[in-house]
């Protein structure tokens, strides 16, 4: 099945489930990261975190339910809660065809 793209505003529940969330991390590599962030139907891309309450990641998944599924079943909605979005376009520099036309439908 052909995946879509979702850009996905996180947001941590309080101060409290963001220390959680930065404990959890501690000492785990960008590739093992990547590789917790993904199933046969869902995988993460690319992660921005800043400063904030809320951070944005760009996710490839079959549909936005199996995005919230696998956030459900990976623990991560006890620490954060999920906005996503599906962008029917994506481009970037570091992926795809350079040549391709922007919109083209």
């Amino acid at each position: 099945m052909l995946k879509k793209h979702f850009i996905c505003t996180h947001t941590f529940h309080s101060d409290e489930t963001r220390k959680k969330y930065f404990e959890q991390s501690k000492g785990v590599s960008v590739k093992d990261w990547f590789e917790n962030t993904k199933n046969e139907k869902v995988k993460c891309l690319q992660t921005w975190l800043g400063d904030e309450d809320f951070w944005f990641c760009h996710w490839e998944a079959e549909s936005e339910d199996d995005l919230h599924e696998f956030l459900e079943e990976s623990a991560s909605n006890d620490l954060i809660v999920t906005l996503a979005q599906e962008m029917k376009y994506f481009a970037s520099l570091y992926h795809g065809d350079q040549n391709k036309l922007m919109y083209d439908e």
